[in-house]
């Protein structure tokens, strides 16, 4: 048996003496339980630093964390992997392992991902060696991340060299469908090698990402024998038994095939620790569907203002179903006593719009407070008749309006310190039916990847854990209430009909011709395909939100402003 513990840690980037106390602090907590512990990838800088790693200074600090690390654990009867950006000459993406006080080995990862929200081609070097170590007699292997999806990588070397285990340390990043996929090559390889795998993953919020952990151990049957909890700090520590891989191997010849061809690779380092109590797996609960994206827009929320030096938050309430939503995010990520809603009604605001927003407010027991925009809209209106004369009222008088809730929130985020959550979902700035400088204006956006028609399963799902939302949010027509009896469906098609358009257009790269063929009414696709380009200058200014989907507007979407295809 071999104890192993997968420590999924939540860093913060460029906090390297905050994130080696963690790590030492789980090393102290697991010491005398596993012989084997496991931390994510980076975990010594968080994922990712981006253009620091561009900075000797910074990477010189994260080498000296190391040594720190090195002789805070020279005691600890443990053999301990952790991720760091090491440089020696050119940069890498590495794990160390580190007993006694020693550095045992060192493995650099050497499938660099480029592309999505990955950039590691413009910041490391590809690894090119295995590392293989031996801990009370089982053979250890490693890989970082992408290295495990590719079948034929170093690690198989490993493996066929006789590493009965493959430990693999991830900064993982989450989006709906992303653990199934996780889940499905990880088995394959645990299976393809006749070996257990250990998938050590970050947790919590960077700026748009949000890593869900999830760290989970794998059996050589590609079975799923303990997995931590999900979307939390946690450290999932069991006994492993590795003669399981013996036996198996014994009985597959296309194993005993394969190893035969290979020259063996040698040892790095031979470690005997001392025999550990026997500990049960465990399989924390996996989240799925609106409860999965729902805990993310959380953690992503909370981790970016704390980790950004706020404490409290300041969110335009409207009465309709987006802020709501965005309310009941903030108050399950910071509370509800760090919560301020705002009601800013015009003369086009109904009575109703404010009795949701107090009933929400109230039923979430934050502070709440009416703030009316009508006299600074009329004296904008005067103010500028010497310029512009009596004229229609049109779209710019809409905008007005909202450009001034903005003003407003802005002020009491200056006055009082809090952190302007925007309320726009990703169906409004796809088409750009919402303002610049107005309703998509804000610190942070929770739900700036979330399509209509998801904020109303979202905001169900959060009704079926406490009902707040009021039920009339869920039933009154979608309106920006900024002119007379306006509707959303007077501009866009239904947001049945525009999601699934834009997830087309926008996620999978449908041509618009494609999507037309799917059945859907061309001038609607073409109207929808011309808002989506006609935004981009929006979306380039928008505030920074969480990635939810496989294409979020942030880094994996980098079109450029001006531009005729």
């Amino acid at each position: 048996m071999l104890n192993v513990a997968l420590a999924q840690i939540n860093p913060v980037v460029g906090d390297i003496k905050g994130n080696l106390e963690k790590i030492v602090e789980a090393v102290e907590r697991t010491q005398d339980k596993a012989h084997l512990i496991v931390f994510p990838e980076l975990a010594i800088s968080g994922y990712s630093p981006e253009d620091i790693l561009l900075r000797l200074d910074f990477l010189e600090e994260c080498s000296r964390a190391v040594e720190e690390l090195k002789r805070r654990t020279k005691d600890a009867e443990a053999v301990i992997v952790v991720g760091t950006p090491l440089y020696r000459g050119d940069l890498y993406n590495s794990l160390v392992v580190i007993y006694k006080g020693e550095v045992l080995g060192v493995y650099s990862k050497g499938r660099l991902p480029n592309y999505s929200v990955f950039d590691e081609l413009r910041y490391f070097r590809e690894g090119e060696q295995p590392l293989l170590i031996s801990i009370n007699g089982y053979k250890v292997g490693f890989s970082i991340c992408e290295d495990i999806w590719y079948p034929d990588h170093l690690e198989r070397l490993t493996v066929l060299s006789g590493a009965e285990l493959i430990v693999n340390i991830n900064a993982s990043p989450f989006h709906i469908g992303k653990q199934e996929f996780r889940e499905g090559f990880v088995r394959a390889r645990a299976q393809d090698n006749i070996c257990f795998v250990l998938y050590s993953n970050l947790v919590g919020g960077h700026e748009e990402l949000v890593f869900d952990g999830r760290s989970m151990v794998i059996d050589p049957l590609g079975r799923v024998v303990a997995r931590a909890k999900a979307f939390e700090e946690d450290t999932l520590v069991l006994s492993i038994d590795l003669e399981e891989v013996r036996r198996r191997r014994l009985l597959d010849l296309r194993w005993r095939n394969a190893s035969k061809e290979v020259e063996p690779y040698p040892l790095s380092a031979e470690v005997s620790l001392p025999q550990k109590p026997y500990i049960e797996p465990r399989l924390e609960h996996n989240p799925k569907g609106e409860e999965e994206i729902y805990k993310a827009l959380v953690v992503g929320t909370r981790d970016y203002i704390r980790k950004s030096g706020f404490s409290k938050a300041v969110i335009g309430l409207s009465g309709g179903i987006d802020s709501s939503l965005t309310a009941c995010i903030a108050v399950d990520a910071i509370g509800s006593d760090n919560v301020l809603g705002v009601f800013m009604p015009s003369r086009f605001s109904s009575q109703e719009s404010f009795e949701d927003a107090k009933e929400l407010a109230d039923n979430l027991g934050i502070e709440f407070h009416t703030v009316p925009i009508d006299e600074v809209y009329i004296a904008y209106h005067n103010e500028l008749l010497p310029v512009l004369g009596e004229i229609e009222f049109d779209t710019a008088d809409e905008n007005i309006q909202a450009r001034i809730r903005a003003n407003i929130l802005f002020y009491l985020s200056n006055k009082l310190g809090h952190v302007v959550l925007a309320t726009s979902n990703k169906s409004e700035s796809a088409t750009g039916y919402t303002t610049i400088y107005g309703d998509m204006a804000g610190g942070f956006a929770p739900l700036k990847d979330v399509y209509k028609t998801t904020v109303y399963k979202l905001a169900e799902y959060r009704n079926s854990v406490s009902k707040v939302i009021p039920d009339r949010v869920f039933k009154k027509p979608p309106s920006a209430e900024l002119r007379p009896n306006q509707r959303d469906q007077d501009t866009l098609p239904p947001y049945e009909i525009l999601d699934k358009i834009l997830k087309l257009f926008i996620e999978d790269n449908v041509s618009p011709e494609g999507i037309i063929k799917l059945g859907f009414d061309p001038e609607t696709v073409k109207k929808v395909v011309k808002m989506v380009k006609g935004a981009e200058y929006k979306r380039k200014q928008a505030p920074v939100g969480i990635k939810i989907t496989p294409r979020a507007f942030g880094k994996d979407w980098r079109m450029p402003i001006i531009n005729k295809f």
